[in-house]
């Protein structure tokens, strides 16, 4: 009942089935950052046909003068056009201030990076503490006592558990930014997918409107509606990974200790080519869960609103499912496309190696690490929108705007600096992620590489309770 061995006869077609899937040391012996071949390449042609449709349809309804109607001019509207001009004046400040707190945010993370941690440490908590000020304020106190239970937590959890691994991850975050900081290319790479994305957006939006226009004012079809959903969040999660790949890409390069100075755009050229079909596939399927938690939550409030428990039930707990199961392959899908950054192998290929390797010592020590990293990056995403948030309010009041307005510029400037600061964790996270899918395959090349001290430091330096 054994399958022939291919090596020594005719190729068996259930064998080569089977041999698809590769263990950790069989891929290890693959040559690196060489790919042979294009995987995944029906997932890149639906993605493409993805763009072409949605694209012809803005294009079509442009064409036929669909956005006539909707075309506003003056001071007819609800904002007037010297509050508008204001406005406009007051976001292009607010995203000057953004890039520049990203910059010092990755400066300080490569010269003051255990100063950074500690800080993050200490002020998680906070943070939870401030969410609770501003539930309280706006008359959520259930929410705001839970919020208050989770600060309390947190700070048992950075206590007995964080504090202890400062240094670890102190020392981490100053190797991956110290690469970065060699190959400032990543950085340009990062802005031009996100121009594309914002792009990708205002296309998508045009499209959906032409649509319901072209209707003939009639209410779109729930199932026009989620496919118009999916395909905005396929265009951004491609986008999103393609950063990613990039960033891994690079860190791997180094880690292997092959870096050169044109490794930045081989790695984006690798992401958009070889890999794009397998960045394609992953994309779609967390676009796919986003999209079913967005109709979940839709259905909940639908339920909310006619006072049917049945439905709000319903919807809350395939929201909590659908969340739950998104996070899982989102984790599941950054150390595949780690490897796959690597050694050029297809989505399937890479994930099974994933489930061998998360059972081993250093597989559970980068899920460890790659959380200590998150919640640092996200209380410096947090800061740079609080201060974002301030410097826009200023500005506002400067111009004489009127308070509904400076609302509106502190929402915008506290989101604003959010995502901005938020970009360039992502590639810090990325390449934290990749330095320890390498060292679990392979942790003799890092003793060999005497550029990893900082990475050998933090291993050294590593606890558990």
């Amino acid at each position: 009942g054994r399958l022939p061995s291919a090596r020594g006869g005719a190729e068996n077609p259930a064998h080569s089935s089977m041999a698809a899937y590769m263990e950790p040391g069989e891929l290890r012996r693959k040559p690196k950052f060489q790919p042979e071949e294009y995987h995944d390449k029906g997932w890149a042609i639906v993605f493409i046909l993805n763009v072409v449709l949605v694209t012809g349809i803005c294009s079509y309804a442009w064409y036929t003068g669909a956005f006539a109607d909707l075309q506003r001019g003056g001071d007819a509207g609800p904002i007037k056009k010297a509050e508008y001009d204001a406005l406009l004046r007051v976001m292009g400040v607010s995203l000057g201030c953004a890039v520049v707190f990203a910059a010092v945010w990755m400066v300080l993370l490569q010269y003051a990076p255990l100063l950074v941690v500690e800080t993050a440490f200490r002020g998680l908590p906070f943070v939870l503490v401030i969410f609770a000020i501003a539930a309280f304020l706006f008359g959520a106190v259930l929410l705001g006592i839970v919020l208050l239970i989770f600060a309390a937590l947190m700070g048992c959890y950075v206590y007995y558990w964080l504090w202890q691994r400062r240094f670890a991850c102190a020392a981490l975050l100053e190797q991956v930014s110290s690469v970065f900081s060699k190959h400032p290319g990543i950085f340009l790479v990062a802005t031009v997918a996100l121009v594309v994305m914002c792009a990708w957006f205002v296309v998508w939006l045009f499209a959906l409107v032409g649509t319901a226009v072209m209707s003939g004012g009639a209410a779109l079809n729930p199932g026009v509606i989620i496919l118009f959903v999916l395909m905005l969040f396929w265009g951004f999660q491609v986008g999103i990974w393609v950063i990613h790949m990039t960033a891994a890409g690079i860190l791997s390069r180094f880690y292997f200790n092959e870096d050169a100075p044109g490794c930045v755009y081989e790695s984006a050229g690798h992401a958009c080519t070889h890999y794009f079909g397998s960045v394609c596939f992953g994309a779609f399927v967390i676009a796919l869960l986003q999209t079913l938690y967005a109709t979940a939550k839709f259905l909940e409030e639908q339920g909310r609103e006619d006072g049917n428990i049945a439905l709000q039930l319903a919807g809350c707990c395939c929201a909590c499912i659908i969340s739950q199961l998104e996070d899982i392959f989102r984790m599941y899908s950054t150390y595949a496309f780690n490897l796959i950054s690597v050694y050029g192998v297809s989505f399937g290929q890479a994930g099974h190696v994933v489930i061998e390797m998360v059972w081993t010592a250093a597989g559970f020590e980068a899920l460890v690490n790659n959380d200590m990293t998150g919640l640092v990056c996200f209380f410096g995403c947090f800061c740079a929108g609080l201060v974002n948030c301030l410097a826009v309010v200023f500005y506002a009041l400067s111009l004489g705007l009127a308070v509904n307005m400076v609302v509106v510029a502190a929402i915008l400037g506290f989101v604003v600096g959010y995502l901005i600061c938020s970009a360039a964790s992502s590639l810090v996270q990325s390449g934290c992620t990749a330095l320890f899918t390498c060292y679990a395959l392979d942790p003799q090349a890092c003793r060999n590489n005497a550029g990893m001290d900082k990475f050998n430091e933090s291993m050294h330096l590593k606890s558990y309770s």
